[in-house]
């Protein structure tokens, strides 16, 4: 506990700068340590302790060449250092490097080792004056031990085999972004809550997992394991085998445009053609197999409630099984961390095109079946006692402060200084903590936007829909 509080800024061995920024001159310096201003606090320390043994530890070990390794080489560049962004240089892209992973503790007791590929997960986050703290991604190959985990991760119930997993690091909404408006944000919950709302409403998500994550023994601060969305995911939720997949998403690499990660782009390229008729009673008829209707429109609600502004030009995942009995594209929430942020907020005009879930969303409002069919199940969910009612959505995103309540005074002590006193950006930050900070914000979240979200978001969508 001692050699965690009392981390060191200069690690023997480690570089004193990391990587280049790209869209301003400078090398980001480098950041270790944990905060001795809180860290020897006596109320503070004694909560930071009690944190550190709140959440499962995963623990991370690499050659530190892998990660830090200033030499500009595919095999042995440090991925921490080229970090691979989806604008400017884009050295360091895909690199992946060999590492052992633990975890453990918590209250499954977990107990896991393995062997698998590191690397860097993300669009803007690998930009490194925008975030020092990089999420990652776990590569299960037999280039690197395991060719998939297999492993209980989010309890007995749920799917047990991964080829990927991602290790998100919050970066929306969190005390180490660039802005200062978003940095008073934050709250660590926002994306796992759609997640977690789009299981409550009977849909397909992706699990996640929070934890403490260490790397190369060193503190690296609260993240959480998310199922990364591939064909093992859709085998896993779905059924069938892996080869029935299509995954669709936004790469942001070389500008954001739609693809394939699993499968091809034929059926999506059909039942985007078929929306933009659907104001045709038979054009509507045959999107049966190739979109689940009630999934997207309770995928819709929740972005629309959340007034989600960071979407949906990227940040969604659409999957859908072959077959005559497809069910069609279901769509994921996904990165939804920039949600919750004025009561006020409307979504409900974006249209971004005819392949994006608000385009998608603008043909088929063409079509009266589906109007009613919308109208009908926002009624329904956006209902004083409905699934996205007041008490509903308060309910899980309690839940989720619940779990991390504790830990986030681990993560403050880790990056809440990191904007004062490492890197100010543009405008020097403050001292971000847990009981300054981050309960005011929740307070304003639960006293000012989830009482008359509900109500607000209802009547702009019977304004909307006039059927």
């Amino acid at each position: 506990m001692n050699s965690v509080l009392n981390q060191s800024n200069t690690p023997t061995g480690y570089p004193t700068e990391w990587g280049r920024y790209t869209q301003m001159s400078g090398v980001a310096p480098a950041d270790y340590g944990m905060d001795a201003e809180m860290t020897n606090d006596p109320v503070l320390k004694e909560k930071i302790q009690e944190g550190l043994k709140s959440l499962p530890i995963l623990s991370i070990v690499t050659d530190k060449d892998n990660l830090f390794s200033h030499e500009n080489d595919e095999e042995k560049g440090g991925i921490y250092i080229f970090t691979g962004p989806p604008i400017g240089d884009a050295t360091g892209h895909g690199w992946t490097r060999p590492a052992s992973i633990e975890l453990m503790g918590g209250d499954q007791k977990h107990d896991l080792s393995a062997t698998c590929g590191l690397r860097l997960h993300g669009g803007h986050g690998r930009l490194a004056e925008k975030n020092p703290k990089h999420s990652f991604r776990l590569v299960f190959k037999e280039k690197y031990g395991e060719k998939t985990l297999k492993y209980p991760l989010y309890g007995e119930d749920e799917p047990s085999k991964f080829d990927q997993l991602v290790l998100r690091c919050h970066f929306g909404n969190a005390w180490q972004h660039w802005t200062e408006a978003n940095r008073q944000k934050a709250q660590y919950t926002r994306d796992v809550w759609a997640r977690r709302m789009q299981r409550k409403m009977g849909h397909t998500a992706a699990n996640a997992l929070y934890v403490h994550l260490f790397l190369n023994g060193m503190y690296w601060g609260l993240y959480n394991i998310a199922e990364r969305v591939d064909d093992q995911f859709g085998k896993n939720h779905i059924g069938g085998k892996k080869g029935d997949y299509d995954v669709i998403k936004i790469e942001e690499d070389g500008g954001n445009h739609i693809e394939a990660s699993e499968g091809d782009l034929e059926a999506w390229n059909l039942m985007v053609e078929t929306v933009t008729h659907a104001a045709s009673p038979e054009a509507y008829a045959q999107l049966d197999t190739l979109l689940d209707v009630d999934n997207f429109i309770d995928y819709m609600l929740i972005n629309q409630y959340g007034g989600n502004t960071d979407w949906d030009y990227h940040n969604w995942y659409a999957i859908r099984c072959h077959g005559l009995d497809s069910e069609g594209f279901r769509f994921l929430c996904w990165d939804s961390e920039i949600i919750f942020e004025s009561e006020n907020e409307n979504v409900l005009g974006k249209n971004n095109g005819k392949s994006f879930p608000t385009g998608i969303f603008n043909n088929l409002l063409q079509n009266e079946d589906f109007a009613r069919r919308y109208l009908r199940r926002a009624k329904e969910v956006l209902a004083d006692d409905g699934l996205l009612g007041e008490a509903s959505v308060v309910a899980v995103w309690d839940s989720l402060y619940n779990t991390i309540s504790s830990a986030l005074y681990v993560e403050a002590a880790r990056w809440g200084d990191y904007r004062r006193d490492v890197h100010p950006y543009t405008t020097r930050g403050n001292l971000y903590t847990v009981d300054g900070t981050y309960m005011k914000e929740r307070n304003r979240l639960l006293t000012q936007y989830f009482p008359v979200r509900t109500e607000r978001v209802l009547n702009r969508i019977v304004s909307l829909v006039n059927v």
